[in-house]
């Protein structure tokens, strides 16, 4: 009885609590479409700080700062979303759009980096997981059926080469997680050519730049790629967005 009690009770707290975030996230809705992003943009703000952290919230989000003149909220938000849904078309789109009314450079990456950024890292982690359950099967193929042998062995080329695959496409996700990107949050923000107070000033960046983070040093210095240059930048210039 006291287990049916127990589960019954979690139940209900789990139904409770469910219905408070789709009442919040309707609110928020109805907040952005009167025009009031301020407004939005707290209550989206909510739902993240309650653990509710998932892409369409992350992007309206971005939808509710943009709209409310927060430029480098909206990138870092857009950026967080993107990281969920790479190939989703609007993210993209409004992603572009933010930086280049906030004067800053778009990020171009390689072919290597398209590639792998085509999956999100969840995606990475469920593709390799499929290799590795094709490559089990095939070799429980091999123990059990000998004559198929040889057509198995073949066969086990595809879910290697997706094991590797996926192992690359982790990798460049968890890279970075290492050195993640973050965004100018201070029209002032210039970078240095050294982590030292009062180094030569290198180049001048727009706020709501997306940054790639190169380096540390010591407490508060980051070394950030932008447009194909580096420079040391404070902390309190920039704020992060990783995976």
């Amino acid at each position: 009885m006291n287990r049916f009690l127990n589960t019954l009770v979690a139940v209900l707290l789990i139904s409770t609590a469910a219905s408070a975030q789709d009442e919040l996230f309707n609110r928020a809705q109805a907040a952005y479409d009167d025009g009031r992003y301020g407004e939005a943009a707290m209550l989206y703000e909510k739902m993240i700080a309650d653990g509710i952290s998932n892409p369409e919230v992350h992007y309206n989000l971005g939808n509710a700062c943009f709209k409310n003149s927060e430029l480098p909220a909206a990138v870092r938000h857009y950026r967080k979303a993107y990281y969920d849904l790479p190939r989703d078309p609007d993210i993209q789109a409004n992603l572009r759009f933010a930086l280049n009314a906030a004067g800053a450079a778009e990020t171009v990456p390689s072919f290597i980096e398209r590639l792998f950024a085509s999956l999100s890292l969840q995606e990475w982690i469920m593709t390799g997981t499929g290799g590795y359950l094709l490559l089990c099967a095939g070799l429980l193929t091999i123990l059990f059926i000998k004559r198929s042998r040889r057509q198995t062995l073949k066969f086990l080329l595809l879910p290697l080469f997706v094991l590797a695959l996926s192992f690359l496409g982790w990798r460049y996700w968890k890279n970075i997680q290492k050195n993640p990107e973050w965004v100018v949050t201070d029209k002032e923000a210039t970078a240095l050519f050294s982590p030292v107070e009062g180094s030569t000033a290198h180049f001048k960046l727009p706020m709501a730049a997306l940054v790639k983070q190169r380096n540390t040093h010591g407490k508060g210095w980051i070394e950030v790629e932008y447009d194909g240059k580096r420079g040391w930048l404070k902390q309190d210039y920039i704020q992060m967005v990783s995976p």
